[in-house]
């Protein structure tokens, strides 16, 4: 079960990002919407949030604010939306964790380095990518943040960003430059996720060897890692051979 934890006050979901989705009843097998959690005795009792614990992801909207029974809302009292982020979830390591709020902006996450954990995303882009993360996780059970961090064409917002790693180490070459794989050395590891999401097929050491034995020009080289980049861009999948 996936758990999205916003106050929503005065509806806001609704109201400003046109979110109903959520009460169909088969979306209600996959997410529960929490808008009320009422504050804790003590800041280490978690016992309340017990039941997140065996979430499949955690969605939190990082200003929810603390509930009470008889005061309502307890503005700027946001103790419950801590204890989430770092003890029930430990920031993504125990639990997947998108956190959102108006005050943030473009998403900050590395794939790379943690698949889990969205540390950052504006609210209105995290509702406008949620029914497509929804969708995904509803078809394959699979908790995909790429899909939040980077919309539904997520592969090709993730080549541009390999390309980039990769053209940013020969930016200071001249196009009429031999490229030499010593020029990629530092960023092998991005060459060959590159050419595992692109060009599955081909070997990656075989394409190493090649430009070892056969080095091509900076030009080249740059214009065959751009063409694939752009045909992600367009059709969403590489439509090129190396």
């Amino acid at each position: 079960m996936i758990y999205l934890v916003d106050d929503n006050q005065h509806n806001q979901r609704e109201k400003y990002y046109n979110i109903n989705f959520l009460e169909d009843i088969d979306n209600k097998r996959y997410i529960t919407s929490i808008e009320k959690i009422e504050r804790p005795s003590s800041l280490s009792d978690i016992s309340h949030l017990k039941h997140l614990e065996n979430a499949s992801c955690i969605l939190l909207h990082t200003t929810t604010e603390d509930y009470d029974k008889e005061k309502g809302f307890l503005s700027g009292s946001t103790t419950n939306s801590t204890l989430i982020k770092e003890v029930i979830c430990q920031e993504g390591d125990k639990i997947p964790l998108v956190l959102f709020s108006n005050s943030m902006g473009e998403a900050v996450f590395d794939f790379e380095e943690n698949p889990n954990y969205i540390s950052s995303i504006k609210k209105n882009l995290f509702y406008e990518r949620l029914f497509d993360f929804l969708e995904y996780y509803k078809s394959t059970g699979k908790i995909e943040m790429r899909i939040i961090a980077w919309g539904k064409n997520f592969i090709s917002k993730e080549i541009r960003n390999l390309a980039f790693k990769i053209l940013s180490t020969i930016e200071y070459k001249t196009p009429s430059d031999t490229l030499y794989i010593s020029d990629l050395s530092n960023v092998l590891n991005h060459l060959e996720l590159f050419f595992k999401k692109s060009l599955p097929q081909l070997n990656i050491n075989e394409v190493v060897n090649d430009l070892e034995d056969n080095p091509i020009k900076i030009e080249h080289f740059r214009r065959k890692i751009n063409r694939i980049t752009e045909s992600y861009a367009k059709y969403g999948k590489n439509i090129h051979s190396w």
